[in-house]
């Protein structure tokens, strides 16, 4: 009985301390200390979208710069950054006249008060992902995450990819079951019988580049 009461104790006591590393260690989670700003965390580099600036061009409604500037978008605070003449890093300014940037060979669509959209599939039906830092645990009781803020509790974040549809008109839609059949009315039929034989993970990309493909072959230009 006593071995029994000991084996007990102890097997308490491992599961206790598997259960104190799981919560204040999360795995594949980045950490942002209390009082501490982002640019100070050892991952800070992680905000960015590609490890170093590229060049890139930014296009506006009236057409594009012909300038070339050192870009990054920052998926930390969802704007795109450069580098400035004097070496800073700066955001630039929103305005309702930039539609599109190139950074390297990658495209990202611009919506003036939803931020920038990675094009994934460029197509009359378009496929677009925002890559972005979401606040999977905080040390507050409520959680509150103003960016760019030191808080006075512990921060975590998980970098989560979400998927878009970018319609000929560039509104944007959230990729869903629902959106698709929306996008392509006239051919309802066809499209539910493609969901109903492949059954696309909507949070796949390989799935949406395969279902966006086939459904573009309904539009007429």
């Amino acid at each position: 009985m006593k071995n029994t009461i000991k084996t007990f104790l102890l097997f308490c006591i491992l599961t206790g301390a598997g259960f104190q590393k799981i919560y204040s260690q999360p795995d594949n989670l980045l950490k942002l200390p209390l009082l501490t700003n982002i640019s100070s965390v050892p991952w800070k580099d992680s905000i960015y979208r590609f490890p170093a600036f590229e060049k890139g061009r930014i296009t506006y409604t009236t057409g594009m710069l012909d300038h070339e500037f050192y870009l990054n978008y920052n998926m930390y605070f969802e704007k795109m950054d450069f580098i400035s003449e004097s070496g800073d890093t700066l955001n630039i300014t929103n305005t309702r006249e930039i539609k599109e940037i190139k950074i390297g060979d990658t495209w990202f669509f611009h919506d003036y008060k939803k931020g920038y959209y990675e094009v994934i599939l460029k197509l009359a039906v378009a496929l677009a992902v925002k890559n972005q830092f979401a606040l999977v645990r905080s040390g507050a009781i409520h959680y509150g995450d103003e960016r760019g803020a030191a808080a006075d509790y512990d921060r975590y974040y998980k970098i989560l990819p979400n998927y878009f549809f970018i319609d000929k008109n560039n509104n944007v839609h959230r990729a869903t079951r629902a959106s698709i059949l929306k996008l392509f009315p006239d051919h309802k039929t066809e499209v539910s019988a493609y969901l109903q034989k492949h059954l696309p993970d909507f949070e796949s990309q390989k799935d949406l580049v395969d279902l966006l493909t086939y459904c573009n072959q309904f539009i007429s230009f």
